[in-house]
């Protein structure tokens, strides 16, 4: 582990404070709210009020759409899922008691807040096994021989702290596949239950999916699986093999009959990049599955087999953004892309960002992000020194991407704000990044890393990548997004988001 770095400069302390109502008050509004008489009513009043308040922020007009769209889809997803039955009751009590927790009041939060000079990290992802049953083409978890597992008392050790360090209530689950982890006797749903005013969203494969995964999955119901796929059947096989897409509609039958919310997950590649979201792949699963929200992961060249050429070009990821939004605003669909929603997030949230997370996978180690495999830390090396959680803040690899994150989007004055649709310090900024891991010296978690530093072709291919993306997408942003003049979300003409409020 790395010395210990100087506090993030207090730049966040400046913010008014608000006064939040306690989580029971908070809980009894939703429940009245979220009741079928007045739920429509009530998702067409929020979904004004809240286009409204961003309206009125200092954010620069179109981020402040892209929040608004985000937020609102979101909304009709969940009167989507209420009204079809796709979230049961026993579901939606555990949203609601996740919602009220994480937005009601939290003495950790406070006292994190006067220690660091920054609110909390909002979550980790955890990776808690590498074992799974599929062995899918590119595979950003490597090609380790060891499956790799994080024992219960550690996992559930770091999901406690989460609650009573930084009054987290959600966490985010990767693997491997994570229906798979057994240790101690326990598995996945175990630490869900032992946690139930946390929220955990589980990347799955959806293969070990069957009645009786689902029947646990609503008992327990603080989880919603989101499920992998790569578009229509032939595509996702391709990738996931043979028979795949059968197993997880199977799986989506399932959770429906039980009530269980869930989503998707997609790779976007330069092979499927236009089919991830055409109209037949969005109308299968959201409309005819009953997906609630759809996640959209851009291949990142790490981990198994590592290849620059499957990236998505810059040309098309300017169009996935595109319809992207199209999709949220006119179908009010929830999608989220770890790299085109920066807009809606505000650039990069790894490292331990305000709000943002950290990354831990089954051997214990702690990168800034999933797609960033170079390792600050280690939990079982912090345990053992008497450490926490907290003790990852004061790691220098951690601390220098947030105060970059600072400098580059993150609570700066609008006008300052630097391309937020390429905020990626790997992808798109690969000369800040090679330099600060020399710096630094993080352990890279898995061969594949180690080989793509000493790889002259893959430093040389991602910083030309960087520089053709910003030719690309930097006129965009300064057109749509820093121009105050121009109303439009994506492209899209002010007049036709102005039909949708």
């Amino acid at each position: 582990m790395e010395t210990e770095a100087s506090p993030v400069p207090r730049r966040e302390l400046k913010r008014p404070v608000l006064v939040a109502p306690s989580p029971g008050a908070l809980r009894a509004l939703f429940r009245v709210l979220s009741a079928r008489p007045v739920r429509g009513s009530a998702v067409r009043l929020a979904d004004r009020a809240v286009g409204e308040f961003l309206r009125r922020t200092d954010n620069l007009p179109g981020v402040a759409r892209d929040e608004w769209l985000t937020l609102r889809s979101l909304l009709y997803s969940f009167h989507r899922g209420l009204k079809t039955g796709t979230i049961s009751p026993r579901a939606w009590q555990g949203f609601l008691e996740f919602a009220a927790h994480a937005l009601g009041p939290h003495p950790a939060r406070e006292a994190f807040c006067k220690t660091y000079g920054q609110s909390p990290p909002g979550f980790l992802t955890i990776s808690p096994t590498r074992a799974c049953n599929l062995n899918c083409t590119g595979c950003y978890a490597g090609t380790e021989e060891s499956p790799g597992t994080l024992s219960f008392s550690t996992f559930d050790r770091i999901v406690q702290e989460m609650e009573d360090l930084w009054g987290a209530r959600f966490a985010v689950i990767s693997g491997g596949e994570p229906f798979l982890y057994r240790s101690e006797g326990r598995d996945l749903l175990d630490v869900a239950e032992r946690h139930p005013k946390l929220y955990f969203l589980v990347y799955t494969n959806g293969t070990v999916i069957d009645r009786s995964v689902a029947k646990r999955l609503a008992e327990v119901g603080n989880v919603t699986p989101a499920i992998s796929v790569e578009g229509k059947a032939p595509t996702t096989e391709r990738r996931r093999g043979e028979g795949v897409f059968a197993e997880v509609v199977e799986a989506f039958g399932h959770l429906r009959a039980e009530g269980v919310p869930f989503g998707i997950s997609m790779t976007a590649t330069r092979d499927n990049c236009d089919e991830l979201l055409s109209d037949e792949v969005v109308r299968f699963y959201f409309e005819e599955q009953g997906a609630l929200y759809g996640w959209i992961f851009q291949y990142m060249p790490i981990g198994r087999g590592y290849d620059l050429a499957l990236m998505v070009t810059p040309e098309q990821r300017l169009r996935l953004q595109r319809r992207m939004w199209d999709v949220i605003r006119t179908k009010k669909v929830f999608l989220m892309d770890f790299w085109n929603s920066g807009t809606a997030c505000h650039g990069c949230v790894a490292a331990g960002r305000s709000g943002g997370y950290f990354y831990i996978n089954w051997n214990g180690d702690v990168t800034p992000c999933v797609f960033i495999p170079y390792a600050g830390a280690n939990i079982h090396r912090l345990y053992a020194a008497g450490g926490t959680i907290n003790d990852l803040m004061k790691i220098p690899f951690f601390a220098d991407i947030r105060q970059w994150q600072l400098g580059y989007g993150y609570k700066t004055k609008p006008e300052a704000t630097r391309n937020l649709i390429r905020p990626c310090p790997h992808r798109d900024h690969f000369d800040f990044l090679l330099p600060l891991i020399k710096r630094h010296g993080p352990q890279p978690i898995n061969r594949e890393a180690q080989m793509a530093l000493e790889d002259p072709a893959y430093i040389q291919g991602l910083l030309a990548y960087g520089a053709a993306c910003a030719e690309v997408l930097d006129p965009v942003w300064v057109r749509e997004y820093l121009d105050r003049e121009a109303d439009r979300v994506a492209g899209v003409p002010a007049e036709a988001v102005a039909q949708q409020r």
